[in-house]
């Protein structure tokens, strides 16, 4: 039986869970959007990206929307009384411009621009629509239910039938999220039609498992796994309830997958960061978490981190799903605080916790998902605190996914100076799959890593040892081969103190074997959404050209 069924949804709108989950989504409807209007998305905010490259502008307000379609899904459920104010922003949306992003839209190599085009967005928001019409039925208008039924055929339907979009041949979150958002409008609202699409959806699947790391980590962080495998959840359980179970589900790799999120969390909420993927910290989607759940059953253990009260901007999955997550996913444990390793030997990421810190280390190369330059790369959390940083994203814009100006230092987050790692003669790594690590030794508290060739221009060698222990993580680095100098830098969120011959980072003592005195500087830079992020850097410089260099980091 279909789970998500509107009088199933009203008998959980009753449980202790759900009542306080509507109650805190009707506080934040009053806080923010009852009796606002629904400001248009306008052609003026549209082009605000082609002109200068700024994506925030016109996205703050899409998503928005979204996230104010997400409440009164829930609140519709609550009371009748919100009908109107959801046909209201169903019908907002179906008179959108374009339901893609700018930032999705341009044409390569041209300055015109594809509005019709079904990207991740475009798909997600018939997704959304369509199930919402599935859910209410007869309870919305029937023009309401006709003009988003008009709306789901011209932008997604017929583009779908009478074109090939290139996340179907894709190996990335693209190829789950779109795949998705486009077969649930089929299931939902032309369950006629799906037997046109399904084998090519089928295939988009298969790229991106394709595009998964056979151990199953995800280059791009927990945010990105959430995004990605969420959607390929969402999909499946769905198809699972209205079709019937598919065989992707039993595969290895999908169980790897499913075992991620547990492994990734360094602490209650903080998770590895590397690539785009850090954050100071992960409130995950209890709406792809249920989908989750309910499809995979035992298999499947939630980490810690449950998003129970925020509604995020970014919803990626309808007010259904997070009225049942509240309710099964309430209880999750607590995080396992005993001295645990954990290696995905593929990928080249290394995992080690115990009850007083956390410490993750990657080799990996340079052209990954989402790329930094961060072959090397480590962070030491301790609670909650990234006392050693991967700083992860940074503002979204044109030059940000232009590969000419990324890894420069106007951009920073992702050049390899704003990673702990070492600046060789002034050079810093290059982009790349060929600049990458090597492995060369790993035992159970301890990896080797040869980063000689993440470095183009370096005729040298870089050899980088970490060992973990209960009281802290030891770093000796070998550089032979260099001209003039290497510069260690190490990069915390929290101010470092320089105390007695040592540098303190908050609950961290930093000492240096060889009693070189460090550079503290702090380094301001764009954030997420426009945000401004501040990060401060620890740069010992050693001259010679051999260099042998040990730091203990205590805690």
């Amino acid at each position: 039986m279909y789970c998500y069924h509107y009088e199933n949804l009203k008998i959980a709108a009753q449980s202790e869970e759900g009542k306080a989950l509507l109650s805190r989504a009707e506080e934040i409807y009053n806080e923010k959007y009852k009796n606002q209007p629904i400001l248009a998305l306008n052609y003026a905010l549209w082009k605000v990206y082609y002109v200068n490259g700024n994506r925030s502008q016109y996205e703050k307000m899409y998503f928005e929307r979204r996230a104010r379609l997400n409440l009164l899904q829930l609140l519709a459920i609550k009371s009748d009384e919100y009908l109107e104010d959801l046909e209201n922003v169903l019908a907002a949306i179906c008179e959108e411009f374009s339901w893609a992003l700018p930032a999705h839209s341009l044409i390569a190599d041209t300055e015109e621009f594809a509005y019709d085009i079904v990207d991740l967005f475009a798909s997600e928001t018939g997704f959304y629509l369509a199930e919402t019409v599935y859910i209410f039925g007869e309870r919305l208008s029937a023009d309401i239910r006709n003009r988003i039924h008009i709306s789901l055929e011209n932008r997604i339907v017929k583009n779908v039938e009478k074109r090939r979009h290139n996340w179907e041949a894709g190996k990335s979150n693209w190829s789950a999220v779109c795949t998705c958002g486009v077969g649930l409008t089929y299931l939902y609202a032309f369950p006629d039609r799906f037997p046109l699409v399904e084998a090519r959806l089928m295939k988009a699947f298969e790229g991106y498992l394709s595009g998964v790391a056979e151990d199953g980590y995800c280059s791009e962080g927990v945010g990105y796994w959430q995004y990605g495998f969420g959607f390929f959840s969402l999909f499946f359980d769905v198809y699972a309830q209205l079709k019937r179970k598919h065989e992707f589900l039993e595969l290895e790799k999908v169980q790897k997958v499913l075992n991620y999120p547990v492994n990734a969390e360094m602490d209650d909420g903080v998770y590895i960061p590397f690539a785009d993927g850090g954050a100071p910290r992960h409130n995950l989607h209890l709406g792809y978490l249920y989908a989750i759940k309910n499809l995979f059953g035992e298999r499947f253990t939630a980490p810690v981190s449950l998003c129970l009260d925020k509604f995020s901007a970014f919803p990626r999955a309808l007010g259904a799903r997070i009225l049942y997550g509240c309710h099964f996913l309430k209880e999750t444990g607590e995080q396992d605080k005993k001295e645990k390793s954990v290696y995905y030997e593929k990928s080249q990421v290394f995992i080690y916790r115990n009850e007083r810190y956390s410490f993750v280390v990657k080799g990996g190369y340079n052209e990954e998902l989402h790329n930094h330059n961060d072959v090397g790369a480590f962070q030491i959390v301790k609670n909650q605190k990234r006392l050693i940083v991967d700083i992860g994203a940074g503002e979204y814009t044109k030059e940000y996914f232009n590969r000419k100006t990324r890894y420069k230092d106007e951009i920073f987050v992702c050049a390899s100076q704003s990673h702990s790692v070492p600046i060789l003669d002034g050079l810093t790594q290059t982009f790349g799959r060929e600049y990458k690590g090597q492995v060369l030794e790993k035992e159970e508290n301890r990896i080797v890593i040869d980063l000689s060739k993440a470095y183009g221009g370096f005729e040298g060698s870089v050899i980088a040892e970490y060992t973990v222990a209960k009281t802290g993580v030891t770093v000796k680095y070998r550089c032979d081969g260099l001209k003039e100098k290497v510069v260690f830098r190490f990069v915390s969120e929290c101010q470092p103190k320089w105390v007695n011959g040592e540098v303190r980072i908050d609950e961290l003592t930093l000492k240096n074997k060889e009693n070189v005195a460090p550079q503290l500087s702090e380094r301001s830079y764009p954030g997420v959404s426009g945000t401004e992020g501040k990060v401060y850097l620890i740069d010992y410089t050693f001259t010679g050209k051999n260099v042998e260099a040990q730091f203990d980091f205590i805690l």
